[in-house]
């Protein structure tokens, strides 16, 4: 098995539910995700070891995602963000396997500003160190430890809004 398969094997998953957590599409989530491995197809060499390849893969998810939102329309955006959140276009499957906290947990996740979603999905719910977080983002080990610190007090909010008020979640 060649690098390249063997990080699209280990690391697809990962970097594809990352990416739906963000834009809350599984079409959009697929061909972000085929992009980021595309993009670390063409930039191997640029990568040099100074972080995982898990770490470096998640940068290209990172900008390649922040790249879609910059290119699309804010009105269109918005209003798909609306639709989605009032339809949650989700195939029978995908319904089946989310129960209703899960549902509250994603749609207040959703509610956050994207720093805050970011900071919560790399550290929490992906487990990256602060550095590795820090990496991915480009932001300092301080920002990340902040940002998150205010991220969580937010999410909680969030949650409690819509009846959930599972404290395990907050956890440091």
């Amino acid at each position: 098995m060649t690098n390249r398969e063997q990080w699209f094997h280990n690391h697809f998953n990962q970097i594809y539910s990352y990416i739906l957590l963000l834009v809350n599409d599984a079409h959009t989530a697929e061909d972000l995700t085929q992009e980021t491995f595309l993009k670390a197809m063409k930039h191997e060499q640029t990568f040099k070891g100074q972080s995982s390849v898990k770490t470096w893969l998640f940068r290209i998810a990172y900008t390649t995602t922040i790249s879609y939102f910059r290119n699309k329309q804010p009105l269109t955006h918005f209003l798909d963000t609306a639709l989605l959140r009032s339809k949650h276009d989700l195939s029978p499957e995908e319904t089946t396997l989310l129960n209703a906290q899960q549902k509250e947990f994603y749609a207040a996740l959703q509610r956050l500003k994207p720093s805050y979603q970011q900071v919560i999905v790399l550290r929490k719910i992906q487990e990256f160190s602060t550095l590795e977080t820090a990496t991915i983002l480009a932001w300092t080990e301080g920002k990340v430890k902040m940002s998150l610190s205010r991220a969580l007090v937010a999410f909680k909010k969030e949650l409690e809004k819509g009846g959930f008020t599972n404290e395990t979640l907050f956890r440091r």
